[in-house]
């Protein structure tokens, strides 16, 4: 994989745009996964590949807010209230903040839609995923007929 310097949208006056979060019916039509499926590989993808791309601070920002809606729900100061001097956590606090009540479901659709938007190299991943996961189901099935 070559490194990928994707730029988040930003409106005019630095302010940030949202993606258009498709519905998980577009998302299980594109990759054949449930989206909890989808968003459990996309994590792992994170994790695993993270070095293989640059994300502007915040796009960052941005997956970690829809991490947090997903995992904890919408944004409340007992969740996360970071210090007046801690300039991240307050970036991040704000970008959960603007998701607002979006369901886990959209935080979900949100995180994978803008990970594969940013890192091209997600979609293909999945794919190699996904078969191994096939097969090996495949090669138990044929162990159990045995």
């Amino acid at each position: 994989s070559s490194g990928i310097n994707a730029e988040w949208p930003l409106r005019p006056g630095g302010e940030l745009a949202q993606l258009n979060i498709h519905s998980s019916r577009d998302i299980i039509a594109r990759h054949g996964l449930t989206l909890p499926e989808l968003f459990q590989l996309s994590l792992e993808f994170y994790k695993e590949e993270k070095h293989q791309f640059n994300l502007s601070y915040e796009q960052k920002n941005q997956l970690a807010a829809y991490w947090r809606q997903c995992m904890l729900g919408p944004y409340h100061p007992d969740k996360l209230n970071p210090g007046y001097f801690d300039f991240v956590g307050n970036d991040r606090k704000k970008a959960w903040e603007a998701l607002g009540e979006i369901s886990s479901n959209g935080a979900m659709a949100g995180f994978c839609n803008l990970l594969e938007t940013v890192c091209p190299d997600l979609v293909p991943w999945i794919r190699h995923k996904k078969r191994e996961r096939e097969n090996k189901m495949k090669d138990e099935k044929e162990k159990e007929a045995a």
